[in-house]
């Protein structure tokens, strides 16, 4: 049971932090996105990625909020199944994704958590594959990933993180980023 708390709050705290800081610059993380795009439409030549360049800014809102409410849920224990099958996703996902591009050096900066903290690559992969572990070790021992609380205050929870999920990144994007990381932020030489 110590291995998979350990692993639920790992897992869910970097969860809620990438979404977080991904979320303080959407707009920032919609220019990557579309990076990717694009490196996938010339790689592939299927035309489909075009139409996700068009579409980036409101994909990276829906990412971060996604990654933020995952990491609240695993959390709390709400809808543990559900939350550890979509978490698998996103991982695996990103993990195909960071490895195609340090194989191929295709992207050189992922954009896993924006400005805040640039990783190269090949450490972002590393960083998915540990992610991957740790996430295979809650399905293991998911019967110890119990809600803490009532239905009725977890379904609060869940809605007022959802809120803050979704509010935040637009409320980012209206107003510049609340925090700035950015390498030409005000006061930045």
């Amino acid at each position: 049971p110590w291995l998979t708390h350990v692993s639920r709050i790992l897992v869910g705290g970097l969860f809620i932090f990438s979404g977080f800081i991904k979320a303080n610059d959407p707009l920032g993380f919609s220019y990557k996105l579309k990076e990717y795009f694009e490196v996938f439409q010339n790689d592939t030549g299927l035309a489909f990625f075009e139409y996700f360049a068009h579409i980036a800014l409101p994909l990276a809102i829906l990412i971060c909020a996604s990654e933020i409410i995952l990491g609240v849920m695993l959390l709390i224990g709400y809808k543990r199944d559900l939350t550890l099958w979509l978490l698998f996703a996103q991982i695996a996902f990103f993990t195909f994704l960071t490895f195609y591009s340090a194989c191929y050096n295709k992207v050189t900066h992922c954009g896993c958590f924006g400005d805040f903290l640039p990783l190269k690559p090949w450490e972002s992969f590393w960083k998915d594959v540990a992610l991957m572990v740790l996430i295979t070790l809650l399905f293991s021992g998911r019967n110890n990933i119990n809600p803490l609380w009532a239905p009725m205050l977890m379904g609060s929870v869940f809605t007022l993180g959802l809120v803050f999920a979704f509010g935040f990144p637009i409320y980012a994007y209206r107003n510049l980023p609340p925090l700035d990381f950015r390498p030409y932020a005000p006061g930045m030489s």
